[in-house]
């Protein structure tokens, strides 16, 4: 199964605080196979913040941005997992994620070189079958 490429992104504001929200668009497919049924979330708390923008620092945006690319790397190779939603804010990075199997996505993660040490990131799961985390996320941010 080959993903969607196509992202769309949106800034804004939540609790006067910036808010980067993006999204993958045109899951149709993905959602209605029914086999991505985990909602999976990571998050990466910077240990830098940008005092103006609430946004992690440059240096470690850096590291993010590293991390995303081995994430999606890893999960969607083989078409595990796919990466649907990117959300930053108060120094925050956070990924929604919609897996097949959490324990083959434990694996895949494990996957991820640790060359420049290990990940600040925090996971947790849920069963999500009919996608309600991400579909009220990105509905919300469409009526804005």
């Amino acid at each position: 199964m080959a993903f969607s490429n196509r992202w769309v992104l949106a800034d804004g504001t939540l609790n006067d605080e910036p808010i980067t929200i993006r999204y993958r668009d045109e899951l149709d497919a993905e959602l209605a196979s029914g086999e991505f049924d985990q909602c999976v979330q990571i998050s990466w708390n910077a240990a830098e913040v940008d005092s103006l923008t609430g946004y992690p620092s440059n240096k470690e945006l850096v590291f993010i941005d590293d991390f995303n690319q081995k994430l999606m790397s890893a999960i969607e190779t083989d078409a595990h997992a796919l990466v649907v939603m990117v959300i930053m804010c108060q120094g925050i990075n956070q990924w929604i994620i919609y897996a097949k199997d959490t324990s083959q996505l434990q694996s895949d993660l494990n996957t991820i070189p640790t060359d420049t040490g290990l990940y600040p990131i925090e996971i947790v799961a849920e069963e999500d079958a009919k996608w309600d985390i991400f579909t009220q996320l990105r509905d919300a941010i469409k009526t804005q």
